[in-house]
């Protein structure tokens, strides 16, 4: 007996040291980056701009402007930041976001004047909370202001396909408007529409069916339709509204997250290229995640990826990382709170001494220090919208290790990131598609 109780006291102690060790191995892991990353980079100051230099060269079309996490109110300050700089630098007049395409209807309506909706009405509208904030407002309001005073005029759109009720009450709203039949059988949708079932229900095939026919419809009819007002957009709608199921059914399969995500991406880039083909050859400024908007993924082919097979060097992405971020984040319950993360990234350490900085890639030399941080692997923040207790018990779960010119062109780096400014009474709102 006494031989068994000594084996069980030190099998006890034994696993109270294996915690200790694996604990203490954790805090190592976790702190060795971040250490690492904590020293002054050689010549930055001298290649480094501010955002309000920014210039591209002239072969360049679309601009991606990335966001390493979705609960910051830096990143989203950027947006229009860069916005400015594009449109007065560049003659971009196209802007366009990771929400849905029917919310960008509404928004680009609201800009150009074509809406009577307040701001606050049109704020209402858009699907994810993390751009229901101040700095998207302000970024709305620029737009519209801008287009007020200037004969050239900006346009808004969406590019994601996440919660297609949105497009689905413009395609009905514009068929009553303009007293066209042939809608009947959209009433399929209502039970959705209501919230009475999900977008996967086998019982909506019949909207699909309608939606197919009145797409028909109105392209055979293009002579008779095509002066009303958005009827290209209400087309977009509807593709959008088809490839939306077409996306929710590969989530569905045994690689769901993979396949369904990868998908989704794909059907993005699609939308940004068909967006682009319409401009007449000006500029497009896109935005989204890093792991949309840059050139790969951890695991699976990104959006810009697939815009790059299409547009080759004519597509020029941004990356964005922090060193230090209080995020704002949804647990699955979906309360929002904020966690502290750091990157480990040399490079948006550097912002510390020298404030917010743009490093384009191209301009550095292969003899500088700074060329190894840009060509060889390093740790950078990639947060997305969703947290768990193991992103901060494991934070290379919220790091990515690689090179940044693999993902980017250039690199817009913050020292430290506070959480969003989320406008009065905002509630999570999860995807109707996933």
């Amino acid at each position: 007996m006494r031989v068994i109780k000594k084996i069980i006291k030190a099998s006890a102690v034994l696993f109270l040291v294996l915690i200790i060790a694996l604990a203490a191995l954790n805090i190592y892991l976790i702190k060795k980056p971040e250490v690492q990353a904590k020293r002054k980079i050689d010549g930055i100051d001298e290649i480094s701009s501010g955002i309000n230099e920014l210039s591209l060269r002239e072969d360049v079309k679309v601009i991606g402007l990335g966001e390493a996490t979705h609960g910051n109110a830096e990143f989203q300050e950027l947006k229009l930041e860069v916005l400015k700089t594009l449109v007065d630098r560049s003659g971009v007049d196209c802007f366009a976001m990771e929400m849905d395409y029917g919310e960008g209807v509404i928004i680009n309506d609201y800009i150009n004047g074509h809406s009577e909706m307040s701001i606050d009405e049109v704020m209402d509208h858009i699907s994810f909370v993390i751009y229901r904030t101040e700095e998207i407002r302000n970024l709305i309001e620029w737009m519209k202001e801008y287009n007020r005073t200037h004969d050239r005029k900006l346009s808004f759109y969406g590019f994601d396909l996440q919660n297609p009720d949105v497009d689905l009450k413009l395609i009905l709203d514009f068929l009553e408007v303009n007293s066209i039949e042939g809608g009947i059988g959209l009433t399929a949708f209502d039970p959705y529409l209501n919230g009475e079932t999900g977008f996967k229900d086998p019982g909506l095939s019949g909207g699909f069916e309608a939606l197919n026919a009145l797409k028909e419809q109105l392209e055979t009819g293009r002579e008779t339709f095509q002066g009303l007002h958005n009827y290209e957009r209400i087309l977009d709608c509807i593709d959008n509204v088809i490839r939306a199921r077409e996306v929710a059914a590969r989530y569905d399969g045994d690689n769901g997250m993979a396949e369904g995500g990868q998908y989704r991406d794909q059907m993005m880039a699609l939308k940004v290229i068909e967006i682009f083909k319409t401009l007449d050859g000006s500029r497009m400024m896109i935005t989204g995640h890093n792991g949309h908007i840059g050139y790969a993924g951890n695991y699976t082919k990104t959006m810009g990826s697939f815009i790059r097979d299409e547009m080759g060097d004519s597509y020029y992405v941004i990356g964005t990382d922090y060193f230090i971020t209080d995020c704002n984040m949804p647990s699955k319950n979906g309360k929002r709170a904020d966690h502290r993360f750091v990157s480990g990234d040399i490079l948006a350490y550097q912002a510390k001494e020298q404030g917010t900085y743009y490093l384009d890639f191209s301009k550095v030399s292969e003899d500088s220090e700074l060329y190894r941080y840009i060509y060889e692997p390093i740790y950078t923040g990639s947060l997305g919208e969703g947290y768990s207790i193991l992103n901060t018990i494991l934070q290379d779960t919220v790091r990515i290790y690689c090179e940044p010119a693999y993902l980017y062109d250039a690199m817009i780096l913050i020292y430290q990131c506070t959480p969003l400014n989320l406008l009065n009474g905002i509630q999570n709102i999860k995807s109707k598609v996933e």
